[in-house]
Protein backbone atom coordinates (compact mmCIF):
# COMPACT_ATOMS: atom_id res chain seq x y z
CA UNK A 1 0.00 0.00 0.00
CA UNK A 2 1.37 3.45 -0.90
CA UNK A 3 1.83 6.18 1.65
CA UNK A 4 0.96 9.82 1.09
CA UNK A 5 4.44 10.42 -0.34
CA UNK A 6 4.80 7.35 -2.55
CA UNK A 7 3.29 6.40 -5.87
CA UNK A 8 3.82 3.73 -8.44
CA UNK A 9 4.54 4.53 -12.04
CA UNK A 10 6.50 3.27 -14.99
CA UNK A 11 9.68 5.02 -13.83
CA UNK A 12 8.99 5.08 -10.10
CA UNK A 13 12.50 4.42 -8.85
CA UNK A 14 14.32 6.57 -11.38
CA UNK A 15 15.73 9.89 -10.29
CA UNK A 16 14.71 13.12 -11.99
CA UNK A 17 17.46 14.89 -13.91
CA UNK A 18 17.04 17.78 -11.45
CA UNK A 19 14.93 18.33 -8.32
CA UNK A 20 11.36 19.47 -8.99
CA UNK A 21 11.23 23.09 -10.13
CA UNK A 22 7.91 24.86 -10.56
CA UNK A 23 7.38 27.93 -12.70
CA UNK A 24 4.09 29.40 -11.50
CA UNK A 25 2.47 31.85 -13.91
CA UNK A 26 -0.47 34.04 -12.93
CA UNK A 27 -2.28 34.97 -16.13
CA UNK A 28 -5.22 37.09 -15.01
CA UNK A 29 -7.62 37.91 -17.86
CA UNK A 30 -8.07 41.49 -16.51
CA UNK A 31 -4.34 42.19 -16.41
CA UNK A 32 -2.19 42.93 -19.45
CA UNK A 33 0.89 41.35 -17.87
CA UNK A 34 1.48 37.94 -16.35
CA UNK A 35 3.30 37.36 -13.07
CA UNK A 36 5.84 34.57 -12.82
CA UNK A 37 7.30 32.92 -9.73
CA UNK A 38 9.78 30.05 -9.46
CA UNK A 39 9.63 27.49 -6.66
CA UNK A 40 12.36 24.89 -6.11
CA UNK A 41 11.19 21.73 -4.35
CA UNK A 42 14.48 19.96 -3.70
CA UNK A 43 12.85 17.23 -1.60
CA UNK A 44 11.23 15.82 -4.75
CA UNK A 45 13.98 14.23 -6.81
CA UNK A 46 12.46 10.99 -8.10
CA UNK A 47 9.56 10.05 -10.34
CA UNK A 48 8.00 8.21 -7.42
CA UNK A 49 7.92 11.33 -5.25
CA UNK A 50 6.80 13.49 -8.19
CA UNK A 51 3.86 11.17 -8.95
CA UNK A 52 2.82 11.25 -5.29
CA UNK A 53 3.09 15.04 -5.22
CA UNK A 54 0.83 15.43 -8.25
CA UNK A 55 -1.70 12.92 -6.94
CA UNK A 56 -2.02 15.09 -3.81
CA UNK A 57 -1.86 18.34 -5.82
CA UNK A 58 -4.64 17.21 -8.17
CA UNK A 59 -6.88 16.22 -5.28
CA UNK A 60 -6.31 19.34 -3.18
CA UNK A 61 -5.84 22.09 -5.78
CA UNK A 62 -6.17 21.20 -9.47
CA UNK A 63 -9.47 19.29 -9.54
CA UNK A 64 -11.39 21.73 -7.29
CA UNK A 65 -10.17 24.58 -9.53
CA UNK A 66 -10.61 22.87 -12.88
CA UNK A 67 -10.85 25.40 -15.69
CA UNK A 68 -8.77 27.93 -13.75
CA UNK A 69 -5.49 26.01 -13.61
CA UNK A 70 -3.33 24.19 -16.15
CA UNK A 71 0.01 22.50 -15.74
CA UNK A 72 2.62 20.69 -17.79
CA UNK A 73 5.14 18.31 -16.24
CA UNK A 74 8.48 17.63 -17.90
CA UNK A 75 10.60 14.53 -17.30
CA UNK A 76 13.50 16.79 -16.34
CA UNK A 77 11.71 17.99 -13.19
CA UNK A 78 10.46 21.27 -14.67
CA UNK A 79 6.77 22.01 -14.13
CA UNK A 80 4.86 24.98 -15.52
CA UNK A 81 1.63 25.82 -13.70
CA UNK A 82 -0.66 28.52 -15.09
CA UNK A 83 -3.43 29.96 -12.92
CA UNK A 84 -5.91 32.69 -13.75
CA UNK A 85 -5.97 34.64 -10.48
CA UNK A 86 -3.79 35.67 -7.55
CA UNK A 87 -5.90 33.85 -4.96
CA UNK A 88 -5.37 30.54 -6.76
CA UNK A 89 -1.64 31.32 -7.11
CA UNK A 90 -1.50 31.79 -3.33
CA UNK A 91 -3.25 28.43 -2.85
CA UNK A 92 -0.71 26.71 -5.10
CA UNK A 93 2.24 28.28 -3.25
CA UNK A 94 0.75 27.33 0.13
CA UNK A 95 0.17 23.73 -0.97
CA UNK A 96 3.70 23.36 -2.36
CA UNK A 97 5.31 24.86 0.74
CA UNK A 98 3.28 22.67 3.12
CA UNK A 99 3.95 19.53 1.08
CA UNK A 100 7.68 20.30 0.95
CA UNK A 101 7.72 20.92 4.69
CA UNK A 102 6.01 17.57 5.39
CA UNK A 103 8.54 15.76 3.19
CA UNK A 104 11.44 17.45 5.01
CA UNK A 105 9.96 16.45 8.39
CA UNK A 106 9.60 12.87 7.18
CA UNK A 107 13.22 12.80 5.96
CA UNK A 108 14.46 14.22 9.28
CA UNK A 109 12.52 11.59 11.25
CA UNK A 110 13.98 8.81 9.09
CA UNK A 111 17.50 10.20 9.55
CA UNK A 112 17.02 10.37 13.35
CA UNK A 113 15.66 6.81 13.42
CA UNK A 114 18.60 5.54 11.36
CA UNK A 115 21.05 7.37 13.64
CA UNK A 116 19.37 5.87 16.74
CA UNK A 117 19.56 2.39 15.22
CA UNK A 118 23.24 2.89 14.44
CA UNK A 119 23.94 4.09 17.99
CA UNK A 120 22.01 1.12 19.38
CA UNK A 121 24.05 -1.32 17.28
CA UNK A 122 27.30 0.30 18.45
CA UNK A 123 26.25 -0.03 22.10
CA UNK A 124 25.32 -3.69 21.60
CA UNK A 125 28.61 -4.50 19.90
CA UNK A 126 30.57 -2.80 22.71
CA UNK A 127 28.66 -4.69 25.41
CA UNK A 128 29.21 -8.01 23.59
CA UNK A 129 32.97 -7.42 23.28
Amino acid sequence: MSSEFEADGPQSDEELDYPLRIVLVTDEPKSKESEMEEILVDTISSFKLMHAFFDAFDEAVAIPNEGHIKYEVGSDGLVVIIVDDTKLKDSVVKFVEEYDSKLKEKEEKEERREEEELQSKKKKSKSNA
